[in-house]
């Protein structure tokens, strides 16, 4: 076979042998030839090139991949993607193919579109890794060590110890039934390492989580102010009080500020998980904290309270405290009036504190009420016997 030099000499040769028209120039030649036979941009085995779809046909697609190029997808390797997705596939279509086979002696390339599919997504998680952005994937398996994720047409894997909320000590058993447990689930992740050569591609939740919610955390920094009202969801738990999930920080619920009646631990009217209505009481960007008040979003029942106690009503209580001048008693949620130790029994009694105890069921007799200062003074002496002696004790 002629070489590409000997066959341009041979072209100039013919042309200084033409009479009549003025022969072309070097340069017009060397250009001509170039445009009609050489293919210096010849695909190697294993490239990755964008191609348009010239023909389908029953059993394989016929692709253009430039320079007068075509290259066959087989049915073999159409079977690989999704069917959906080829029957989509029309005429004049622009794909990515990888050559997987060098031309043959009719100049015809073996192409795969799958394997194409599959070094995108290589390219995309490295990209993923340089830059450290976020994305969302669907668990789809699990093995001993961690969880498996949808990434495209690849499969990442996410370690056991870079799983959010994952369980320590486990038994085996345990540690299956955990990670089984998260299939179907979506998760946040992170590239941490990519190795193309090993089909390694590995991603972390914890990292993702981390890095997401101090995104969130700062930016509602930013945006919330005092007096908002904003729906979240109950986190956990505390004696002093919830933690309570605003949208990209924890805000503190005190359990002063969780209603208007009083409560020793906040279970008594939380549950986690519960989403409630919380308005921000306190802002304090520098130690990143927030305070929060389910109370005041709630109707004060000292508003009412002299349209449902009058003085010498005798209403039902319950003794919450008992202190050196008296005890105090609930008469409803948020309402709770104090009982002068004067008032507490018969002027006979030695020791009258000790005739009541925290818990204690009782009858009060209403002798004030005062909405400002939200006080109301009651007495059990009076209740028990109505025809003793009224005394004019004052609440303190």
């Amino acid at each position: 076979m002629m070489s590409d030099a000997h066959e341009f000499n041979a072209e100039m040769d013919d042309a200084q042998q033409l009479g009549g028209e003025q022969p072309a120039s070097d340069l017009e030649l060397f250009e001509q030839y170039l445009e009609q036979d050489l293919d210096l941009d010849l695909p190697g085995r294993g490239d990755l090139r964008e191609g348009v779809i010239v023909e389908i046909r029953p059993s394989e697609l016929l692709v253009n991949v430039g320079s007068k190029r075509d290259g066959v997808v087989p049915q073999s390797d159409l079977a690989r993607l999704d069917q959906e997705y080829v029957k989509s596939l029309r005429e004049g279509q622009t794909v990515d193919v990888v050559i997987s086979k060098q031309p043959d002696d009719d100049g015809i390339f073996v192409l795969s579109m799958a394997d194409a599919l599959q070094q995108r997504d290589w390219i995309t998680a490295q990209e993923l890794l340089e830059n450290g952005a976020i994305t969302v994937h669907k668990v789809v398996g699990y093995n001993k060590g961690g969880l498996t994720v949808e990434f495209n047409h690849l499969r990442g894997f996410v370690p056991a110890s870079h799983i959010v909320d994952m369980p320590r000590n486990l038994s085996e058993e345990q540690r299956r039934a955990e990670l089984e447990n998260r299939i179907g689930q979506k998760m946040r992740l992170k590239v941490i390492e990519v190795e193309r050569r090993r089909r390694r591609l590995v991603m972390s939740e914890s990292l993702a989580e981390r890095e997401y919610q101090a995104q969130r955390r700062e930016e509602l920094f930013k945006t919330l102010n005092v007096g908002d009202i904003i729906t979240g969801e109950v986190r956990s738990l505390r004696p002093f009080g919830a933690f309570v999930d605003i949208g990209g920080a924890d805000g503190l619920l005190h359990v002063s500020e969780i209603g208007w009646s009083n409560i020793n631990h906040p279970r008594e009217a939380l549950e986690v998980g519960e989403t409630i209505d919380v308005q921000v009481i306190r802002i304090d960007p520098d130690n990143q904290r927030i305070a929060l008040s389910r109370k005041r979003l709630l109707p004060n029942p000292w508003d009412t309270v002299e349209e449902r106690y009058h003085p010498g009503d005798v209403v039902p209580a319950t003794i919450t405290r008992v202190v050196d001048f008296g005890a105090f008693a609930e008469l409803e949620p948020g309402i709770e009036g104090l009982i002068h130790i004067s008032e507490l029994a018969d002027i006979a009694i030695a020791e009258p504190l000790k005739t009541v105890r925290v818990g204690d069921k009782v009858q009060a007799k209403v002798l004030r009420v005062d909405r400002k200062r939200q006080r109301v003074g009651l007495s059990l002496r009076q209740a028990m016997f109505p025809d003793s002696p009224v005394e004019d004790s004052q609440e303190r």
